[in-house]
């Protein structure tokens, strides 16, 4: 693997590849700004500006937003100057335009829980490329090639509680059953041939925030129980990728905005386990076809950092999750 970091982390972005059978998105987590003048960093306008070059080179049209979306106390309500200032005049390329059909479908963090989440699904119907429709929600894209991703986006901070407030069970009990009983349908019911499992909170991670204990298979096992393909999630400020042997890719994208190298949790992992790590600013692209589903973490400059392994389609894995080692 180290010799591939070694090649990876000196291509840029126009020599990446696009084939025509595939579909491609972008994913930026921990994304949002500041809450003073001008409402921005230099580390998320850079990170736009890449995601636009991306969007533009591969095609994408459309990116996961996977919280903390206005630092650091979310908006009042759905007229707040934030979502000007913070999203739209910052993510402003043509290639993440709506006239060019782009949209960012969003979750809420525990930053945005500080505020009035509601008025940011709310701001689903001012805005065109802001999808936001409700707390946790899931929709389905088709490759051109036929090949299917469905996305389980989900609410962590709904679930496990507000670690910004030293939360360290859910607020609403009901709600998080209610999520619950969600997630378990949708990953039930998906006969899609990838299956995305988005939220803020990390499953494992070796940095500041570490791992999410309430998330980890013994207790949340949704995902190795339906054969989850990637679970993608923020929090941590900076890029992870974590194989812990379940056939479930985990990556850290929480860079956007700033980059942090704290490897505070590294022990939380077993030798082996982090594949990838980097504290640069930056976003993730992500590929998906019959032929399989690849993750690859980029500098906000458009710089390729890391490129996963191929994730093959969910028919193809023959392995049962059930079977295999629990961390």
């Amino acid at each position: 693997m180290l010799w591939w970091y070694l090649v990876a982390s000196y291509l840029v972005l126009p020599a990446a590849s696009h084939g025509a059978t595939d579909l491609d998105f972008l994913v930026m987590g921990d994304w949002g700004g500041k809450d003073s003048y001008p409402y921005t960093t230099s580390s998320e306008r850079h990170t736009a500006h890449g995601m636009n070059d991306a969007a533009k080179q591969f095609g994408a049209k459309f990116a996961l937003a996977l919280g903390d979306n206005f630092y650091d106390d979310g908006v009042k309500d759905v007229s707040d100057k934030r979502f000007q200032e913070t999203f739209e005049s910052c993510f402003s390329g043509e290639s993440l335009s709506a006239a060019k059909g782009f949209k960012f479908h969003v979750i809420a963090g525990n930053h945005d829980h500080n505020g009035n989440v509601q008025a940011q699904i709310d701001y689903s119907s001012k805005s065109q490329r802001w999808s936001f429709p409700s707390a946790y929600y899931s929709f389905t894209e088709t490759a051109p090639d036929g090949a299917t991703i469905q996305f389980i986006m989900i609410d962590t901070v709904l679930l496990v509680g507000n670690s910004d407030q030293g939360a360290t069970k859910p607020s609403n009990l009901t709600m998080a059953s209610d999520q619950l009983a969600f997630i378990k349908a949708t990953l039930e019911k998906s006969t899609a041939d990838f299956l995305v499992v988005a939220g803020h909170y990390p499953v494992f991670s070796i940095a500041e925030h570490g791992p999410t204990r309430e998330l980890q298979p013994d207790r949340f096992s949704y995902l190795r129980d339906y054969k989850v393909s990637a679970y993608l999630s923020g929090h941590d400020h900076n890029e992870q990728y974590i194989d812990v042997g379940d056939n479930i890719q985990y990556h850290v994208i929480g860079s956007a905005h700033e980059g942090d190298s704290s490897r505070r949790h590294a022990h939380t992992l077993k030798s082996g386990q982090l594949k990838f790590h980097d504290a640069h600013p930056g976003f993730a692209s992500v590929s998906v076809s019959k032929s399989g589903m690849q993750i690859k973490h980029w500098k906000s400059n458009g710089e390729l950092l890391f490129a996963a392994p191929v994730i093959l389609p969910r028919a193809v894995t023959s392995k049962n999750h059930s079977d295999l080692f629990v961390v």
